[in-house]
Parts: C-alpha cells; structure tokens; sequence
C-alpha cells in the first residue's frame, strides 16, 4: 500500500507562508515544495522536523 504524502500551505493574517509535510522523510521533501518556496519569494525562516533526519546515515570508523 503507497503512503500518501500530504503538504499543507498556511498563510497568516501578516502574510507569513508556512508549509506543513507529512509523510516524507529524509531530504526529498525540499524538492517538492521548491517550487512553491521560489513562488512566494525568499526564505525567512525554516523549521525542520524530525523526520528530516530520519534517513540521514552517519558511518563512524575509528582507527587505532
């Protein structure tokens, strides 16, 4: 079964644009709203969830 993936776009009484994803994980939720972040203008201020880092792997070796 495919998880849906779902971006909310709110826009505040002063204009403000925030963009809420579920469903995404990792980096791939950037590239789905990059074009709605370029239509509105500039960033102010981004907030990334936990799920952002979810696939982010970090490989550590340590040699002695």
């Amino acid at each position: 079964m495919a998880k849906f993936k779902t971006v909310t776009v709110i826009i505040s009484d002063d204009g403000s644009v925030e963009f809420n994803q579920e469903g995404y994980s990792g980096k791939e939720c950037q590239g789905d709203i990059a074009d709605l972040i370029n239509a509105i203008g500039e960033e102010k201020k981004v907030t990334k969830k936990p799920e952002f880092y979810k696939d982010n792997k970090v490989q550590v070796r340590q040699r002695f």
